[in-house]
């Protein structure tokens, strides 16, 4: 996976924002991304990167 985590989550966040999209919204986009960008991870395992990261990410992108 090329890009830090955080600058990923934090990326398809502020584009779910920029949608309009609400906060589960949000997450489920972030995820989606994950999915994407590395296939070797399973949905699990990045439903729990997102959880854990998201508010990190999150705050990262408002600043």
């Amino acid at each position: 996976m090329n890009g830090s985590l955080i600058g990923i989550i934090g990326g398809a966040i502020a584009a779910a924002r920029r949608l309009g999209l609400d906060c589960a919204e949000e997450r489920d986009a972030a995820w989606a991304v994950l999915l994407a960008r590395d296939s070797s991870l399973s949905p699990g395992a990045a439903r729990i990167l997102v959880d854990q990261l998201y508010s990190l990410a999150a705050g990262e992108r408002a600043a």
